[in-house]
């Protein structure tokens, strides 16, 4: 069984839940915490924010120095690597990470499977054509 696939596609559907809901002005924050956009804690979207633009730049200086394209999965794997990172600064600046180091690991599981994944499959594009 493949704990990476499931545990990404889990992911995936709770991103897709948080937009939808998003569109009707009900804000959900991992894990499953739900209330108006005001109510989202400073630290968890700058967290998100942070890594995601760490992430984009990251894949522009690889695309800018030539290296070889990748999957999919070294794009998740990158984030998530990054989150752990980015989120164990962010709620120890905030003082919460005593309150929050359950996320942290979370994130700490979720990016050693993608790292696990995204090895054995090193060198391997996507399979199937659109």
């Amino acid at each position: 069984m493949n704990y990476c696939k499931i545990l990404l596609g889990l992911l995936g559907v709770w991103a897709v839940m948080v937009v939808i809901l998003g569109l009707f002005k009900l804000q959900v924050y991992f894990p499953f915490n739900i209330g108006s956009a005001e109510e989202i804690p400073y630290h968890r979207w700058q967290t998100v924010r942070f890594t995601t633009f760490l992430t984009v730049a990251y894949f522009i200086f690889r695309y800018i120095g030539g290296f070889r394209p990748v999957s999919a999965l070294a794009v998740l794997d990158m984030f998530f690597k990054l989150m752990v990172f980015i989120a164990t600064i962010n709620f120890w600046i905030a003082d919460k990470l005593s309150d929050e180091w359950g996320v942290v690991l979370f994130f700490i599981i979720v990016a050693l499977l993608t790292h696990r994944t995204a090895r054995q499959n090193r060198g391997k594009m996507f399979i199937k054509d659109w």
